[in-house]
């Protein structure tokens, strides 16, 4: 037990797929571009990205704006880890099945099923992140500010398959075989989601005629952390967000950014995220913990608009963790947006991570626009090791 434990943790660790994609945030327009938003989020998205956007946009609008919802999700199972623990199972079962019936060819033939599922596990793994948010924007032009909430889940599955299931398999005798017991290898989910509830407060100033504004997001902050830890024959990832595998902590947390407009299109804009660093330590399960972390994230991002394009590109300038135990993520993004009619909008963007632990992702994305009230983006994002994701939202001017 003490070998699969290491085994579970140095899979945790060392896999550099399972570093966990994503921003903490979906917002279909900025995903559609990579993820760039930091100079070029429009109003409904600012509150997660830059709140000092709100006030450099604020001027060119005299109405309400509500995001509502925005949902995501992206992931990666290029192992088909999933299906093969259901194969498992199936296997598992059958021959249980057949040894409590003494049948002796069906029990050669399922351990020997049940041997190839154990060995088709070793060193597999999978993630999804998943989000959802809204946003109501104030058309305020001394002090614009939104009231926004968004909540986002990191989710970790590994396979930890013992060599002494394997062995006693092989070895076992069809004609005498011993009661059928829990397999020593096991399946694990480690999960972290963060939800915020706060408002975005923005302030316009000038400086030599050059609009600029500051931007701070005071927020309530809530953090769960999961850490579900089973028998590969009893594994069902679904049964991770059990409330005996689960962890909480509430705090609060602060977002600030400033952007800027030093010629007519251009915007610089820089964003904190996070201020306030969070560790939250998972569960004990089966003798191991995690600490999932929600560290300052800073981002600097730039942004040209033409009359019907829009070009922007966004770079961390720090590495970040979501779990102690797993790499470092630093993003890279770029992307761009063609207002092709009044209409319709096509987008498409690019994600690197400069550390090398996780996909590169490419996105393309659609905004429709109906009579200057309603509003229907899509984006899709595909990427290296099967990572695939979407995120769909609708919003609102009156």
């Amino acid at each position: 037990m003490k070998m699969l434990k290491l085994a579970l943790s140095c899979a945790l660790i060392l896999s550099p797929s399972m570093a966990i994609a994503g921003q903490q945030y979906y917002e279909a327009r900025s995903d559609a571009m990579g993820g760039a938003g930091v100079a070029s989020s429009n109003r409904e998205g600012a509150a997660f990205i830059n709140p000092a956007l709100l006030a450099l946009q604020a001027p060119k609008f005299n109405n309400f704006a509500m995001l509502l919802p925005a949902i995501g999700a992206d992931g990666a199972d290029k192992d088909q880890m999933v299906d093969k623990f259901d194969s498992l199972q199936d296997s598992y079962d059958a021959l249980d099945a057949a040894i409590s019936a003494g049948n002796a060819t069906a029990v050669d033939l399922h351990r020997g099923e049940l041997v190839s599922d154990l060995e088709s596990l070793k060193d597999n793994n999978a993630y999804v992140s998943a989000g959802i948010g809204f946003s109501i924007v104030l058309p305020t032009h001394k002090m614009p500010m939104a009231v926004f909430y968004k909540s986002y889940i990191d989710a970790i599955g590994v396979a930890a398959i013992a060599q002494s299931d394997i062995d006693s398999l092989n070895a076992l005798d069809p004609d005498n075989p011993p009661a059928l017991t829990d397999l020593d290898s096991q399946g694990a989910v480690v999960a972290g989601v963060v939800s915020d509830l706060g408002v975005a407060l923005s302030f316009p100033l000038s400086i030599v005629n050059m609009p600029i504004a500051v931007g701070i997001s005071p927020k309530l902050q809530l953090i769960d952390t999961y850490n579900y830890v089973v028998s590969a024959n009893n594994f069902e990832a679904s049964d991770f967000d059990d409330a005996k595998y689960r962890n909480d902590e509430t705090t609060f947390n602060l977002d600030v950014g400033i952007a800027m407009e030093p010629i007519s299109g251009l915007t610089v804009g820089l964003s904190g995220r996070n201020l306030i660093s969070q560790d939250v330590e998972t569960v004990e399960t089966q003798g191991r913990k995690f600490t999932y972390q929600v560290e300052p994230q800073f981002t600097a991002g730039i942004a040209y608009d033409w009359e019907s394009i829009t070009v922007t590109s966004d770079i961390d300038l720090n590495a970040y963790k979501r779990f102690e135990e797993i790499g470092a993520t630093q993003y890279w993004r770029v992307g761009g947006e063609l207002q092709a009619t009044d209409w319709f909008a096509l987008r498409l963007g690019y994600r690197h991570d400069m550390k090398d632990n996780t996909a590169n992702i490419y996105s393309l994305g659609t905004g429709f626009e109906f009579g200057r009230v309603f509003f229907l983006d899509f984006t899709g994002m595909v990427g290296s090791d099967d990572a695939i994701g979407g995120v769909l939202q609708t919003s609102y001017h009156f």
